[in-house]
């Protein structure tokens, strides 16, 4: 048994190594978490963005104006001729199909999650990612964040030992209104949020072998098809895995006392908690936090944690980049790695449909 001390937990490191040449990046969509999250991230490690398109083109012109981007492109094939560049496409996902559609050949690219509107059109995806010979990722950052990146070297480390329990668990206030496109859809919570937390658990514990799950309304929110989910993921090992998902917690009502947004992670030799500060002020966020017990070592935080948001999207972003490079081997966040998200995901909504065994009274 390998010990640790404090040190050895708070020095773990937080950051991926950044590639050595950056490629430039085409952004398509301007939307809300382009200016919030994409743009902001590469600022901060140095990408140069080329330019950016929109079909609302003020969204586009924001962004420039914000971010000094050099072109606004005035449709998405325009902005496709781009050679020898990063194509970041973060469009709803009713219309990611057909954008992928007309990638180029040979080029390298980021989709935002999820893969498309159904498991169809991730099949779809798929397909023509490989056809194309594309070098894709879909933009599942969660296990790119500081926190997430400390936490997988601890794992690897051998500091929590064979995983034993595993549980998400969220009470706050989400700012819904900041994706009208929300409106539109079938599903929601699960395939537009608990999305990332289903791709990080599975690059801890592998996929599940089946799922429970129940999503349901708020009266608060009426357009959204739902905004709360209770999920059970099943794994044949000795395992407990379970997700409780409320993003309707009325703060202004309430207040923040009581509000709560953690991951918690036990294992036979240590334990893990994760403090998800950017959920708490979505999207200014509280500080992150993510301390770690293991083998007599008393709770100790890890440092410079940084935030999910933007960290975790230079994370995606360099990770892609060092791949087509040749520098990494391994593609974390690839294609096919993100499709088998996608099936756990569309099992939760298949569940959904008859969530439980009819109580005989």
């Amino acid at each position: 048994m390998t010990e640790f001390s404090s040190a050895d937990i708070s020095n773990l490191p937080t950051s991926l190594d950044m590639p050595t040449k950056l490629l430039p990046i085409v952004i398509i969509g301007a939307g809300g978490i382009v200016s919030d999250a994409h743009l902001p991230a590469y600022k901060k490690a140095g990408f140069k963005v080329l330019g950016i398109y929109d079909p609302i083109k003020e969204k586009a012109e924001n962004c420039q104006k914000n971010f000094g981007i050099e072109k606004i492109y005035n449709s998405e094939e325009e902005a496709l001729m781009e050679q020898d560049v990063v194509f970041d496409i973060a469009v709803p996902p009713q219309v990611l199909l057909n954008v992928v559609k007309k990638l180029p050949n040979n080029s390298i690219c980021q989709l935002q999650k999820p893969m498309g509107n159904s498991m169809e059109d991730a099949a779809e995806i798929k397909k023509i990612i490989k056809e194309k010979n594309i070098i894709a990722c879909v933009n599942l950052q969660l296990k790119f964040s500081p926190m997430m990146i400390a936490l997988r070297e601890a794992i690897n480390k051998g500091m929590i030992g064979d995983i034993t329990e595993l549980e998400i668990s969220l009470s706050v206030k989400t700012p819904w209104h900041l994706w009208p496109f929300l409106e539109s859809l079938d599903n929601v919570e699960v395939p537009l949020h608990s999305i990332h937390y289903i791709d990080w658990i599975r690059s801890v514990l592998g996929n599940p072998k089946s799922v429970h799950c129940n999503s349901v309304k708020h009266p608060t929110v009426p357009k959204l098809a739902d905004a709360r989910s209770s999920i059970i993921l099943n794994y044949e090992k000795e395992v407990r895995c379970c997700l409780s998902i409320n993003h309707t917690h009325d703060i202004d009502k309430h207040g923040t006392k009581h509000s709560h947004a953690y991951a918690r992670v036990e294992g036979l030799e240590g334990a893990a908690y994760i403090k998800f500060g950017l959920l708490l002020n979505y999207p200014n966020g509280e500080p992150e936090e993510i301390e770690i017990s293991t083998n007599g070592v008393e709770w100790t935080k890890v440092n410079d944690v940084g935030t999910w948001f933007p960290d975790a999207f230079i994370g995606t972003m360099s990770s892609l980049q060092r791949f087509a490079a040749g520098e990494d081997k391994v593609l974390l966040h690839s294609v096919d790695n993100a499709y088998e998200t996608m099936a756990v995901v569309y099992a939760c909504l298949d569940s959904n449909k008859n969530p439980g065994t009819i109580v005989n009274y």
